[in-house]
């Protein structure tokens, strides 16, 4: 377990007598030839012994089978060296291609493995899927969040040199030696520096440790591959940034030597002012005939450097439809859950190619030292964001949206969906596939949430859209009315129902299209509603509407209101006699609850009309025309109107003298 740093014995050759015992130079892929495993890494010359030791492989003659790391599921590491033949077949039935030299060109491998391009470049061969991780001995050169750089161990960056007059140095001073058109002489020695080759990791960082960069540093230096001071220190006066691990690893005899004949020429690791101290702090130090690592000089923040496996960020995201979990297993240590890479058994590999074990090796967390990077490759972009659509139901919010338009360069590979609270804490997230353009989060407590979704590809998340609203539990409407008679106050009984024991308060609303009709106040979830008693005779479709609560849904409901004609009542007024010479005036009534009926009534001997009338206010008196001598059998009759149905009066007897 990765509790406290360790500086456990190196198992190695001695230093002995001014020299060093080591291993002929060997470089190792995965072993026996034609190997082939699951997790697949590439890159740092650095860590490139290390990893192929806990990859099982044979490392500086010693088979490390017996403490390969592997999966839950019993996946294994190939790692592939930086030199070595020109290229590389990392999948049974893949291509080859050319082999990943450094840090930058194997985090360019990952990269191109993921969008399927071709590397090292459009002259190259495609390797979409055929690298898992890639060794770094840097941090990310692109922003982005495709990539998670995993740390693995701390290692240090010093200055192997060879010459007396080397024996301290400062930052100060190598940023004069190195700087373009820099210093080429120090205490009296005539200075040959030199550099790693181009895209080294170690390259990288040792330029920004002496505050220099590509642009500003001597682009005339001869370069070397990273970490061989035999290539490198072959005169006095030769200094080049090493990997202090590397350099330990190698003279112990655990690393394949690419720096013995250096060493016995008086190579060794110059001792280094760090920036704030008075006096050099030597970068290694003699443990039983054997070199181990300063801690000191390791955790200076100037030249101490953590070291890194980068894998893509959605095959380490538990979330993730891309979730990897070999890969998982082997590099991440979250929460319980340990990488194979921070056993007990895997640190004693990693202490003896001279690196520290750090308690945060294998995080993720970048609160504690993992960092995240884009993909490297130049010009890639992350897509706009969705357009996006939501709808709160009961105690849930449904999703909806549409694809970023325009298309981003690289295929939408799925869409990360979050939920939040009101004070931003995350309650849910979801990655669902690019088919999938819905989701919906339910069971939810009542209040303001906020919700995200994002377009991601293989470059990364990309730009979010984003609701905000209020999610409440669901309520019910039913309404009941009854067949009403024009001039009749039509009723509505209203009934609303809560859910999850929350009882309904607030107002209804009747209305017919976009007229309101009628408004009411729930009490005890009820409430009846009196409508117009002069609304059309006819069928109304009305639609009754509760507004919600702060913690109800609001809800409607349909129903439909018959309303029939108004029966009248119909009353005669007229004389009991006239002569016979004379004309009777005959007063007629016609009366109907809640309106005041219009239109025609006709007065009727018989089946003969003998008088018409039109009412006013409801009454119309009609003169008669002279009916002959006897009785005259009379009854009037209103024809009705569109509100008020037709009716007969009562027969009424007029004598005629």
């Amino acid at each position: 377990m990765r509790r406290t740093r360790s500086t456990a014995a190196l198992v190695a050759a001695a230093v002995v007598a001014g020299g060093v015992a080591l291993a002929s130079p060997a470089y190792a892929d995965p072993t026996p030839a034609g190997t082939f495993r699951q997790l697949v890494g590439v890159g740092s010359d650095t860590t490139q012994d290390v990893l192929n030791a806990l990859a099982g492989d044979t490392v500086g003659g010693k088979d490390y089978s017996g403490t390969a790391v592997k999966s839950a599921t019993g996946a294994g590491i190939a790692s592939y060296d930086a030199i070595g033949s020109s290229t590389i077949q990392t999948r049974s039935g893949g291509p080859s291609f050319t082999r990943p030299n450094g840090s930058g060109p194997g985090r360019a491998a990952l990269s191109m493995s993921l969008t399927g391009d071709k590397f090292p470049n459009n002259d190259g061969v495609a390797v979409g899927g055929q690298v898992d991780f890639a060794r770094s001995s840097g941090g990310p050169s692109f922003s982005g969040n495709a990539l998670t750089y995993i740390p693995f161990a701390r290692d240090a960056v010093g200055v192997a040199v060879r010459g007396t007059g080397l024996d301290s140095l400062s930052v100060s001073q190598l940023h004069d030696i190195y700087m373009a058109g820099g210093v080429r002489t120090l205490n009296g020695q005539t200075l040959h520096p030199v550099l790693p080759q181009s895209g080294s990791g170690t390259r990288k960082f040792f330029l920004g440790a002496i505050g220099l960069n590509e642009n500003t540093v001597d682009t005339s230096l001869p370069t070397v591959q990273e970490n061989q001071a035999d290539a490198a220190l072959t005169q006095d006066g030769t200094l080049v940034p090493f990997s202090v691990a590397s350099w330990i690893a190698q003279a112990n005899g655990i690393a394949p030597d690419h720096s013995s004949t250096a060493i016995t020429a008086g190579g060794h690791l110059a001792s280094i002012t760090l920036p704030g101290d008075s006096g050099a702090t030597t970068p290694v130090s003699t443990v039983n005939g054997k070199l181990a690592p300063v801690p000191g000089y390791f955790e200076n923040s100037t030249f101490g450097r953590d070291v890194y496996n980068v894998v893509p960020s959605r095959a380490v995201d538990t979330s993730s439809i891309f979730f990897d979990k070999d890969l998982y297993d082997v590099f991440v240590t979250s929460g319980d859950h340990e990488a194979a890479l921070a056993s007990d058994n895997a640190e004693k590999v990693i202490s003896a190619f001279g690196f520290l074990n750090e308690s945060y090796n294998g995080s993720i967390n970048l609160a504690k030292h993992a960092k995240v990077g884009g993909l490297e490759i130049a010009g890639l972009t992350t897509p706009g964001a969705p357009v996006l659509n939501a709808t709160a139901g009961d105690a849930s919010v449904k999703l909806t949206w549409t694809a970023p338009s325009p298309a981003p360069a690289q295929p939408v590979t799925d869409y990360r969906v979050t939920l939040k609270d009101a004070d931003g804490g995350v309650v849910a997230t979801k990655d669902v596939p690019a088919s999938t353009t819905s989701y919906s989060f339910t069971g939810l407590a009542t209040g303001t949430y906020t919700a995200t979704v994002a377009a991601a590809t293989v470059v990364g998340n990309g730009t979010e859209a984003t609701w905000t609203g209020a999610v409440k539990y669901a309520s019910t409407v039913t309404a009941t009315t009854a067949t009403t008679a024009y001039g009749r106050t039509p009723k509505v009984a209203v009934t609303v129902t809560g859910s999850h024991s929350v009882a309904p308060t607030g107002k209804v609303t009747v209305k017919e299209g976009s007229t309101t009709l009628g408004t009411g106040t729930l009490s005890g979830g009820k409430v009846t509603l009196g409508l117009s008693n002069h609304l059309k005779v006819g069928t109304h479709s009305l639609t009754v509407s509760y507004g919600g609560s702060t913690q109800l849904n609001a809800s409607s409901a349909k129903i439909s209101l018959k309303i029939t004609k108004a029966t009248p009542s119909v009353a005669t007024t007229a004389p009991a006699s006239v002569s016979h010479t004379a004309r009777a005036k005959v007063t007629v009534k016609v009366t109907a609850t809640g309106t005041t009926p219009t239109g025609t009534v006709r007065v009727y001997e018989g089946t003969k009309v003998i008088a018409t009338g039109t009412l006013s206010g409801g009454k119309v008196t009609v003169t008669l025309p002279k009916l002959a001598r006897g009785r005259h059998t009379l009854h009037a009759s209103y024809l009705g109107s569109s509100t008020v149905n037709a009716k007969n009066g009562a027969n009424f007897v007029i004598k005629s003298t």
